[in-house]
């Protein structure tokens, strides 16, 4: 915005400068010509009257002496009376213009000296006897002095316009610079707020027009901020202080076991079963709130600190973790092709996995075949848990990352895995995508993470 308003202002300025400056200089050069052509005619006008009455030879020298033009005088005859410089009377030009200066037709207008001008015209003046043309004198007018008098007034336009241009552009630069001085402060803090910094607050200053405008954006920008700290806290608090009442409350239906009767054994044990749903959805809410605030220190430029280790040790533990269960579900878990040699964040990959493989596990169901393959290039790294189950539901692929979206609404899950697992890549750059499987059949969930990730480098082992 600023360089447009200096832009206008600038063509604005130039062309008034042009509209004024042009004329001007004109002016400037008509008024040299005419100087320069009535200086001769009085000249060839006086040599013709000093020829017309005696001898113009002297005259005619002197004449040639000072100004260094060639001069010609001739009478009524056209017979040359005095002659200097070398200007020859049967040349076309020159007879031509004898011609026309012995009947008595006044020399025509001398053409307007400019700067770039290289002629020389010839001029003559007549001297007359009742009305008669008794001698006449013919010269070749020399330009060069009157052509750099020109030349000088217009370099002196051209560097006032200059001056002019530069001045007018340095005060517009300060004055746009003061006026949008708060615009570019609200937008450098828009920015920041949109990488997930709390952005400074903008500057008061500049027009009486744009100071309320900065005062209502800092009083929003500060609401939002403290929204979005206040929502942050309550997520992560509330999973903190919820944990020992209900450690207290499980205790509690715990004790119960031995004083039940047989039928109140069903309605105690799903208890148990919501008890357990709940310390695993509060769990996943301080996971889920430690992920955002990792994600947000990386958006603002902060550096996120993590545990890194080898891959191959972070994908075979928890392939194994997960082997068990999926033998017991009659399911069979493998990894497959070579790990290459690099280290990784170890717990946040590890808590993705997780999640990839406890979904893998608890929806693809039973003979379901569950692979994890792990390759590298030069984009990066993708971890990539595939199974040939069911799939999602034909809107669960764009929405399956949702907080608190299930598939099934008779799931066991919470909503939140997937979530966590999504916040926890970006938390490196990375991103998390689920699509269906290249048969038309199973769910593939793929982590990509960037090649200059943090944590994510080349160890000096050998693929396996």
């Amino acid at each position: 915005m600023e360089a447009r308003v200096r832009l206008v202002v600038g063509l604005l300025l130039l062309t008034a400068i042009l509209s004024l400056s042009v004329p001007l200089a004109l002016t400037l050069a008509d008024r040299r010509t005419s100087s320069l052509a009535a200086e001769r005619d009085r000249q060839l006008t006086l040599l013709a009257e000093q020829a017309a009455s005696g001898d113009a030879t002297e005259p005619v020298g002197r004449y040639h002496e000072v100004y260094g033009e060639p001069v010609l005088v001739v009478d009524a005859d056209g017979r040359v009376l005095a002659a200097a410089g070398g200007l020859d009377p049967a040349a076309s030009e020159a007879a031509e213009a004898i011609r026309l200066g012995l009947v008595d037709d006044p020399s025509r207008p001398l053409a307007l000296v400019l700067p770039w001008t290289t002629d020389d015209p010839l001029r003559a003046a007549a001297s007359t006897e009742g009305g008669e043309v008794e001698t006449l004198a013919l010269t070749r007018v020399d330009t060069a002095r009157a052509v750099g008098d020109v030349r000088r007034s217009w370099a002196v336009l051209a560097a006032g316009g200059v001056a002019l241009l530069v001045l007018a552009g340095v005060l517009t630069r300060t004055v746009s610079r003061w006026a949008l001085r708060p615009v570019h402060s609200l937008e450098e803090t828009a920015r920041s707020i949109a990488r997930g910094d709390r952005g400074a607050a903008v500057l008061a200053t500049g027009p009486p027009e744009l100071r309320e405008l900065v005062a209502e954006f800092n009083r929003m920008v500060e609401a939002v901020q403290r929204s979005l700290d206040d929502q942050r806290h309550l997520i992560a608090d509330a999973s903190h202080q919820l944990r020992n009442p209900l450690a207290a409350l499980r205790l509690r239906a715990e004790t119960l076991r031995g004083h039940l009767r047989e039928s109140g054994a069903r309605t105690h044990a799903g208890l148990l079963r919501e008890l357990d749903r709940l310390e695993r959805l509060l769990d996943q809410l301080l996971s889920l709130a430690r992920a955002q605030e990792a994600t947000t220190a990386r958006a603002a430029g902060q550096a996120v600190a993590a545990e890194t280790g080898p891959l191959d040790e972070v994908v075979t533990d928890r392939a194994e973790a997960w082997r068990q269960l999926a033998q017991d579900r009659e399911q069979w878990l493998s990894e497959v092709g070579e790990i290459p040699p690099v280290t990784v964040p170890r717990d946040d990959l590890g808590q993705v996995l997780d999640v990839l493989l406890d979904n893998a596990i608890r929806y693809a169901g039973p003979g379901a075949t569950i692979t994890l393959r792990v390759c590298d290039d030069a984009a990066g790294l993708r971890c990539i848990v595939a199974d040939d189950g069911p799939g999602l539901p034909a809107d669960g692929w764009s929405r399956a990352t949702d907080r608190f979206w299930r598939g099934s609404a008779a799931g066991e899950g919470t909503g939140l895995g997937l979530a966590i697992a999504h916040d926890v890549v970006a938390t490196w750059g990375g991103r998390l995508r689920l699509r269906l499987g290249d048969d038309g059949r199973g769910t593939v969930a793929e982590v990509w993470l960037p090649g200059d990730s943090r944590g994510l480098r080349q160890t000096d082992k050998e693929p396996r």
